[in-house]
């Protein structure tokens, strides 16, 4: 997540926002997510970072949100209606309202051009892919 894009780091109008890494670790014990959903957000991630140009820069809290969004849809995907919701992922945020979390997974998945199929195979080529940075050696 540290490295899908680079973003100021003056704070948006009256929003601080934890450090990045204790965010997601935060939001991930809340939601009370598995594996595979993480897996499945990552596999977001990384598919956005690629259509991001190299330069690009994001606002402060840009990577707070792509997380966000990528394990709301991710769990959506997963697991439909019993996935979480816009309203589970604010409160889990601690910082983001329901109508922002609804804007934020619309212009994720604007952004991946609402291509967020999975299957199996797709996983596994991601975890071989990408063990060392993930830490599955």
């Amino acid at each position: 997540m540290c490295n899908v894009l680079n973003c100021k780091a003056r704070p948006m109008a009256n929003i601080t926002l934890p450090e990045l890494l204790l965010f997601i670790e935060r939001v991930a014990e809340r939601s009370r997510i598995d594996a595979i959903t993480g897996i499945v957000a990552l596999m977001y991630v990384y598919r956005l970072k690629v259509k991001l140009p190299p330069k690009a820069q994001g606002e402060y809290g840009t990577s707070h949100r792509i997380f966000l969004s990528s394990l709301l849809v991710a769990s959506k995907f997963l697991y439909g209606k019993e996935g979480l919701n816009n309203r589970t992922m604010a409160d889990v945020s601690g910082v983001f309202s329901t109508q922002e979390v609804c804007r934020m997974e619309k212009e994720l998945l604007e952004l991946l051009n609402y291509n967020v199929w999975v299957n199996d195979l797709d996983v596994k080529e991601f975890l071989e892919k990408y063990k060392a940075e993930l830490c599955f050696m």
